[in-house]
C-alpha cells in the first residue's frame, strides 16, 4: 500500500475488499505508514494462503490442484456462498442461509459417503454429487 508515498489514497478496490480481509486496524497500519512486508508476513496477516520456495512453486501448486477435484464439489461452491453472503447478511439470514445450504448438501450422494467414511474410518471417496 504505497499510496501515502505518491499524495493519494488507495484505490483498485483495495479499500473495499481489504479491511474485510485483515481488519480496519491492520489495513489502517497498511495504508497510512506504506511498509513493505515480505511473503512470511504477508502469510502471517491472512493475505497470502501459501508461502514456498520459488523451487518449489510448481510442484506445490500442482499438488494443490489435484486435491480440489477429488473432494466434494458442491459442498466447495455452497460454502464459498456461505463465506461471501456472510459479509453483507444479518445473523438471522446468514443462519438460515446456512441451514439451507446444510439440508441441500445433506440429501446430497457425498454427504452420505462422508458421513460412511467417518464411521468406517476412512478418507471418503466424493463424486460432486
Amino acid at each position: 500500500m504505497a499510496y501515502c508515498h505518491i499524495g493519494t489514497t488507495p484505490d483498485g478496490p483495495s479499500s473495499f475488499h481489504l479491511p474485510r480481509a485483515i481488519g480496519i486496524k491492520r489495513t489502517l497500519e497498511m495504508t497510512l505508514l506504506g511498509d513493505r512486508y515480505t511473503a512470511r508476513q504477508m502469510s502471517d496477516m491472512g493475505l497470502v494462503n501459501f508461502v514456498v520456495a520459488p523451487g518449489d512453486l510448481e510442484q506445490e501448486s500442482d499438488n494443490l490442484v489435484q486435491r480440489l477435484p477429488h473432494g466434494a464439489t458442491h459442498v466447495y461452491g455452497m460454502a464459498k456462498k456461505l463465506m461471501y453472503r456472510s459479509l453483507e447478511n444479518e445473523f438471522e439470514s446468514q443462519l438460515q442461509l446456512e441451514s439451507e445450504c446444510f439440508a441441500d448438501c445433506a440429501g446430497r450422494d457425498d454427504y452420505r459417503e462422508g458421513v460412511a467414511a467417518f464411521v468406517e474410518k476412512r478418507k471418503a471417496s466424493f463424486t460432486g454429487e
